[in-house]
């Protein structure tokens, strides 16, 4: 993720425009948008945006540009198929011959009493089980998406990638939450990735910027970039698709100094730095929607003195949505949202693979700024939190507990045009341990923010974050502990 994060700013300068890496449309495809306007459409509709008015010559010609495009391949689920066994037979062979790990030496007899035990829950790791397992099966369901699938087939095959992994590439026991996390983690990170990829390929590119922005591509959904290089899509030149991008996308970075503290005062808080990026893919709150993800919301954070290089990520994807009320002020739409959330301090650990559903309404300034609020349910597929005990011998090396859980999610955002300068977080959950300590867990989250404009595209601002975890256990004192999190930073917009 980081080596993505370098490619993408060289291939932004490539051509010494940083925003056209992600925000410029080549003009043949601009003026095929162009074309498809009948006369007194509006453009807030137009199939790209922003709608700009093509030279005759060019708007002419469209039709003949319409035919040139590459649209995406498929479907071919049998290649598919096909691919996501090859990628378990690859990290298998990796990880038995190259890395000699030991649950990866395998037999029929071990397939056989892998059948005969059923599912369990492992004792791997947090990092392990709630990011690098959803990554994996963002594998399978690129291939999938790459080799034109829908989101419910691709689902499908994400499930079978990993159940035949589960299965059949290790001696261990299947695990039960492996299976989770890696279908439906992989699903929001490999849709979101994907599309991320398609922001930085520009098919009319050459030379050294079409190396970088297929390099970068190739990194952030890497069965994809294998593919162009198989297919010979990496030689192509020619418009690219229109639905690569989005109506509406921002990004912006902060980086700064963090006191965290760990149930004691900030005065006596451990001193951090950290730098995050966040990304508004779409438009959760206005126009239109077609396919699940095509709007969502990200964020990646890296913190100094932790033993887990990401600590932070949240990723949160609009699946369907239905129009309530709509005026030129307001709108008011009802989401159903897909969510990967992973939290991994020294402090706490907490994340999970959410569905919510619930209520969005964006106001409208006669100063072209915004008031965004949302107010969710929350029900959680599976969650894991971090615990004192380990409950028993078997759960031994981890230091977390898993089950479902029910809660609720708040947010509000001032916005001055595509710039966040207040927002304002809530979240709650009750957790129900299934395995682990045993028990139940209360977490209570909230975080607000003040992100000032200073010159152009530079801010600064500070945030104040807030955790609590009560905990109730079967055979233990129940536990209460605070975390406080102070935050300055300097932000890029």
């Amino acid at each position: 993720m980081a080596l993505a994060c370098a490619l993408l700013a060289g291939a932004a300068f490539a051509d010494d425009s940083p925003q056209d890496l992600v925000r410029s449309v080549p003009a043949n495809v601009m003026a095929l948008c162009a074309a498809q306007l009948s006369p007194g459409q509006d453009t807030q509709w137009a199939p790209c945006t922003p709608a700009v008015e093509a030279p005759p010559s060019l708007v002419e010609d469209a039709p003949l540009i319409e035919d040139e495009i590459r649209s995406e391949p498929g479907p071919h689920p049998w290649i598919a198929l096909g691919e996501v066994t090859a990628i378990n037979v690859f990290v298998w062979t990796w990880d038995r011959y190259i890395a000699k790990k030991d649950w990866a030496y395998i037999s029929p007899a071990v397939w056989k009493e892998n059948f005969r035990t059923g599912f369990v829950w492992d004792q791997d790791g947090f990092s392990t089980n709630q990011f690098a397992h959803p990554y994996h099966g963002g594998l399978y369901y690129a291939a999938s998406r790459d080799n034109g699938l829908e989101y419910e087939s691709a689902v499908a095959l994400t499930f079978l990638g990993s159940l035949q992994w589960e299965l059949f590439a290790e001696n261990e026991p299947p695990s039960a939450n492996d299976l989770i996390n890696t279908t439906v983690g992989g699903v929001a990170m490999g849709e979101a990735l994907y599309r991320l990829s398609s922001l930085v390929l520009d098919t009319e590119a050459r030379g050294r910027q079409r190396f970088v922005r297929e390099l970068t591509a190739g990194v952030l959904s890497p069965v994809r970039g294998l593919n162009r290089v198989l297919r010979g899509d990496v030689n192509y030149h020619g418009p690219s698709p229109t639905e690569w991008w989005p109506d509406d996308i921002a990004g912006w970075a902060s980086l700064g100094y963090l006191k965290l503290g760990d149930g004691k005062s900030l005065a006596w808080g451990e001193d951090q730095f950290f730098i995050q990026g966040t990304l508004r893919y779409g438009d959760m709150y206005r126009g239109p929607h077609h396919r699940p993800f095509d709007a969502f919301n990200a964020r990646v954070q890296f913190t100094s003195r932790e033993t887990s290089l990401v600590t932070h990520a949240r990723l949160q994807g609009l699946l369907a949505k239905a129009t309530l009320w709509n005026t030129g002020h307001d709108e008011v739409r009802l989401g159903l949202f897909q969510q990967l959330s992973y939290t991994d301090t020294l402090a706490y650990e907490v994340g999970g693979q959410f569905l919510n559903a619930g209520f969005l309404h964006e106001h409208k300034f006669a100063n072209r700024a915004r008031l965004r609020t949302a107010l969710l349910a929350d029900g959680s597929l599976i969650t894991g939190v971090s615990s004192e005990h380990n409950g028993s011998d078997e759960s031994e090396g981890r230091d977390y507990d898993y089950g479902p859980g029910v809660g609720f999610q708040f947010h509000m955002a001032y916005l001055r045009e595509d710039w966040e300068v207040l927002t304002l977080d809530a979240d709650a959950e009750h957790v129900f341990v299934v395995d682990g300590s045993g028990g139940a867990h209360r977490v209570h989250q909230a975080q607000l923010q003040v992100d000032l404009p200073v010159y152009k595209q530079l801010g600064m601002g500070s945030q104040l974050n807030f955790f609590r975890r009560h905990s109730r256990f079967e055979s233990f004192p129940a536990v209460t502990k605070d975390t406080w999190q102070l935050r300055l930073f300097l932000s890029l917009h």
